[in-house]
């Protein structure tokens, strides 16, 4: 009698480990998957049947799937956020943001602000090298806190996930937009705008400070939530996604502007927050890099701007070009933040192991044992054979 043949139950096709082996895979791959959909079908001219003009997939079918994975809905997702990262801080993780991560955020936003205002002084609203004065205010002072969430998470804190409603809030269109206006003058009043912007902003803090609330009051809610980001970066990712028409961002005049503001973007986002990061808050600098990447809403502010006039220039003249520009900034910098931050801390961990080991020790002991095991051996020597493709896959990165 032949003996029966144990049946192996099926295990999967492995689609999140895959994922999960590419640096912020969970939001990057979905990301890149709906830019393509969605560049096809605008290209194709679907719903309209005139190609080039057509609409996404995601509009096309309409809702539950346009809020879901289109742009419509990337408000809501951030709220959801909010909320998550809120049940996860405790009262005292505010008093390291305030020794940390706000240093972090103004090392990154201060320098962009001023050169921001020395190229409307000395260039105009015209820029420079094709880079017009609005687009370059609004690439160099955004920061995607979502995906800076997302390629983070492997190393991050309380106090670092408290950093991200911090970062968010600074990053919305209405400092930019406050900014730019000063430049300008609006055909007619938009005082109700305005203050309807700075309500919106506040608006971003009350998901987060009901997750605060709610998770220190009853820490099984904060136990359920604690997952909820890991859900919500897919689709995120899918929701970036169809702001990027691939058509329009690799034609050779917006392809020139945009390496070179994204070149500029990073100097200005890396280099000084880096270097407080390191050197004078002592961190490993993940950080400081993680947050060198445009966030999908700064696509949206040029469009405030098509009304307005700038020495002559016509702000709705200006957004068509400038949100092409971004369109490639957004995709190449999405792309490019999670392999710099996993080398920044592929060198760390590279240069702090022997003896050294006990600075990574003293900032990832407490969190995140499970990195440190990881990344060293029982001689508390490096991997070097890509520990972040182990067993803990490290989030993704």
């Amino acid at each position: 009698m032949k003996a029966e043949k144990s049946k192996k139950p099926f295990k999967g096709i492995g689609i999140w480990n895959f994922i999960n082996k590419i640096p912020a895979g969970t939001m990057f791959v979905p990301l890149l998957i709906s830019s393509v959909i969605c560049t096809i079908t605008v290209a194709c001219g679907l719903g309209t049947g005139k190609a080039g003009e057509g609409m996404t997939l995601w509009q096309y079918l309409g809702n539950p799937v346009k809020d879901l994975f289109g742009s419509t809905g990337q408000m809501l997702m951030i709220g959801l956020m909010l909320f998550c990262t809120g049940t996860m801080i405790k009262p005292h993780d505010f008093v390291d943001v305030f020794k940390r991560g706000i240093w972090v955020v103004l090392a990154r936003l201060l320098p962009a602000y001023i050169i921001s205002a020395v190229v409307w002084i000395v260039c105009g609203p015209e820029g420079f090298l094709g880079i017009d004065a609005i687009t370059f205010t609004c690439v160099v002072t955004s920061a995607n806190a979502a995906l800076y969430m997302g390629v983070t998470a492997p190393y991050a804190d309380n106090s670092d996930r408290a950093t991200f409603p911090i970062m968010l809030i600074l990053s919305m269109p209405l400092l930019p937009f406050i900014f730019i206006s000063a430049f300008g003058m609006p055909a007619g009043s938009t005082s109700a705008a305005t203050i309807g912007k700075i309500l919106q902003i506040f608006a971003l803090l009350i998901p987060f400070l009901l997750g605060f609330l709610f998770g220190n009051l009853d820490p099984k809610i904060r136990e359920i939530f604690k997952g909820g980001n890991t859900i919500i970066l897919p689709f995120l990712g899918f929701q970036f996604g169809s702001t990027i028409n691939l058509a329009k961002a690799f034609q050779p005049t917006v392809l020139l502007a945009a390496v070179v503001i994204t070149l500029i973007f990073w100097a200005i986002t890396m280099i000084l927050p880096y270097v407080v990061d390191r050197f004078i808050l002592k961190r490993p600098g993940y950080a400081s890099i993680g947050s060198s990447s445009l966030a999908g809403v700064a696509l949206s502010i040029p469009a405030m701007f098509a009304t307005y006039t700038f020495q002559g220039l016509s702000g709705a003249d200006v957004a068509a070009h400038s949100i092409a520009i971004l369109a490639f900034v957004l995709l190449i910098t999405n792309i490019l933040s999670p392999f710099f931050t996993r080398g920044i801390m592929t060198h760390y961990f590279k240069t702090n192991q022997g003896v050294k080991i006990e600075n990574p020790r003293k900032i990832f002991g407490a969190t995140h044992g499970e990195l440190l095991a990881a990344v060293y051996d029982e001689n508390n020597h490096y991997i070097s054979k890509h520990h972040h493709l182990r067993k803990h896959h490290l989030g993704g990165i």
